[in-house]
């Protein structure tokens, strides 16, 4: 029962060194568990690193885990019979519904619930609000000291209304991700897995409330926990004075861990300190050593270059400007291009870095394509662009519209219909000549002619109107009825997308990028039909008997498919890895480009957008109440 923090600048080899000890340690003592705890998107990557770390290649007792895949483990080993967990997608199903319900006693959700996007920074706020333990009795105390004519004021009732209509839903059917941590904290005891185990926490900037107390009850039960910390030399860890200080972060997870021990009875041991005067890292890279000693301490030292370095790490690090980032990008492609062909660098030691990947994602995509460079986008791609996500969507909304022309050719036009574009072209036009909308246009007999039109072309137009209105017909006429539930619209798409064989279109799409090398695509289409699937369940199983307006399934539909991602594991080892700033985990890398590095996206908009702006959370803050780290 003691914990243990290993302090050190970034790169000093903190990861390293705790890996090597828990290895050592594992083979001394083969009939203890050694638990690695990192972040959900590092695991792989840790598992990785122990293996190679471990001197027979091989860990046995040794697990590579994160906070929810340890719930998971041990839920498996006590027994737990828990309610089934809602994810993300359904939590913005439950939500929408419940908002669509309480429209009209909402004064701001109001007028935005049916923005795209709108619904997830709700569940967002929610989600917050659960990890960071603010209940409604918090939440009403809170809201008695505004200003009742305050625009947070209002905000916050109506975040209220809808978080009591989805914890009234959720009551004894379902838990949330954020509430598994509670539920796991209370199984603790139980566990044979956690007693006298080592427990080790690594590459963590902090944690929520809820991960506390599960990290608590963790002290209890454990031999030892121990905790990585990236901190400066000249700071003191276990001294937090306020969020802008340097390593705030740093020193706030210190010290509520500190006290945290104390309360569970846990010895604080003393800290391991890994401050080497340069880390271990840039140990050959003094322009690096230095960049990371230096920056934001306004010391204004500068950097003298020594003569004998001046071959080692000439330009180690170098800015460059360009007008827009299409050239940005070019000029990554062609720096990339020459590191690999002069200084025998392999792709997967370059790695790119964006501010903001929406703005450089296709730029850098072309750019590389041009040099024949290999790349991987590393960011979970949303799934509303996906031509069978959107054949599902245009084919409801055409349903909605009745058959506007817009509507009707947006359908034709994803590729998934069984019609050639040549043939979408002739209807296309004709319909256009002759402003022909509605459904009842569509199943009529075409009978007049444009100047262009002939007698055999009317004939064969006739003859793919037809086959597209019998395909329709059955569907059309369940989503036409005045009463339906939302069983019985999903149980109808589904069924007219097993007609069409829409599996095995999408299967030969797959194939097809495979055959054109485009990995990525491939992994994406292997993917999206089980999501699609996936999403109709949690339709069914979460609001099947209700009864729904198709116009309200459409926005319950792409409530689910906005939060719908598609992750996709690097399909080669070679590659350039492009990511973001927020996401990526880059490791053992040699050159690292960082695009738009300009002031609008560096530090980028962290603080903007969200239900709950900056001036909002330092109110809650006052008040003591402990939201996310703002920006």
């Amino acid at each position: 029962m003691s914990l243990q923090f290993i302090l050190g600048n970034s790169g000093s080899g903190k990861s390293h060194y705790l890996y090597q000890q828990i290895v050592n340690e594992s083979m001394e003592h083969p009939e203890k568990n050694y638990l690695v705890l990192v972040p959900e998107q590092f695991t792989m990557q840790t598992q990785r690193d122990l293996c190679a770390a471990h001197p027979r290649g091989g860990i046995m007792n040794i697990d590579a885990l994160s906070f929810m895949r340890l719930a998971y483990r041990v839920f498996e080993e006590v027994g737990r019979e828990e309610q089934p967990v809602l994810d993300d997608e359904g939590k913005n199903l439950v939500i929408r519904r419940i908002a669509g319900k309480l429209e009209d006693d909402l004064k701001v959700l109001k007028g935005n619930l049916k923005k795209q996007g709108y619904i997830s920074e709700v569940k967002s706020v929610i989600s917050e609000f659960v990890q960071y333990g603010v209940d409604f009795d918090k939440l009403d105390d809170f809201m008695e000291g505004l200003s009742q004519e305050s625009y947070l004021y209002y905000k916050l009732q109506d975040i209220r209304k809808v978080y009591e209509g989805f914890e009234e839903y959720l009551r004894d059917r379902y838990i949330t991700k954020e509430e598994m941590l509670d539920v796991l904290a209370r199984a603790v005891c139980d566990s044979e897995l956690l007693k006298g185990s080592v427990i080790a926490l690594d590459g963590f900037t902090g944690f929520t409330p809820v991960q506390i107390r599960l990290i608590s009850e963790l002290l209890k039960v454990s031999e030892k926990v121990i905790v990585t910390v990236e901190i400066d030399r000249r700071e003191d860890p276990f001294i937090y004075r306020h969020p802008y200080q340097l390593f705030a972060l740093s020193k706030q997870m210190v010290t509520s861990l500190v006290k945290t021990a104390q309360d569970a009875g846990a010895e604080v041991e003393e800290s391991v300190c890994l401050y080497e005067k340069v880390p271990y890292r840039f140990r050959e890279n003094p322009e690096m050593a230095f960049l990371e000693s230096e920056l934001f301490r306004y010391s204004r030292r500068q950097y003298k270059k020594k003569k004998e370095e001046s071959e080692t790490c000439s330009g180690a690090i170098s800015l460059h400007e360009t007008k827009n980032p299409r050239e940005e990008a070019r000029y990554v492609a062609e720096s990339i291009r020459k590191l690999v062909r002069e200084k025998d660098y392999r792709y997967r030691d370059i790695a790119v870095i964006a501010a903001d990947l929406n703005l450089y994602a296709d730029a850098l995509e072309k750019a590389c394509e041009l040099f024949e460079i290999p790349v991987f986008m590393d960011h979970k791609k949303s799934i509303l662009l996906n031509s069978f996500v959107e054949y599902l969507r245009s084919l409801l909304a055409m349903a909605e519209q009745n058959f506007t022309y817009e509507s009707v050719f947006r359908h034709l036009r994803t590729g998934l219909c069984g019609f050639t574009d040549k043939e979408i072209d002739r209807l296309e036009n004709y319909c256009l000549a002759l402003d022909i909308k509605g459904y009842k246009k569509w199943q009529q007999a075409w009978v007049r002619r444009t100047p262009s039109t002939g007698e055999k072309e009317l004939e064969e137009l006739n003859h793919l109107r037809v086959i597209f209105v019998e395909k329709t017909m059955g569907l059309i006429q369940v989503l036409k009825q005045k009463k339906k539930t939302v069983r019985d619209v999903t149980q109808a798409v589904y069924e007219y997308l097993v007609q069409e064989k829409l599996q095995q279109k999408i299967t030969q799409l797959e194939k097809k990028f495979q055959d054109r090398g485009e990995l990525a695509l491939a992994k994406e289409y292997a993917q999206v039909y089980r999501i699609v699937m996936e999403l109709f369940d949690k339709f069914v199983s979460l609001l099947g008997e209700e009864e729904i307006a198709l116009k309200d399934y459409c926005e319950l539909l792409d409530a689910g498919l906005e939060e719908a991602k598609v992750g996709v594991i690097p399909p080669s080892l070679d590659q350039v890895m492009i990511g973001d700033v927020e996401r990526t985990r880059i490791k053992n890398i040699k050159a690292l480009f960082f695009v738009g590095a300009n002031d609008t996206l560096l530090p980028g908009n962290t603080g903007v957008g969200g239900l709950l702006s900056e001036c909002d959370r330092e109110q809650f803050q006052k008040k003591e109440i402990s939201l996310s780290p703002g920006a």
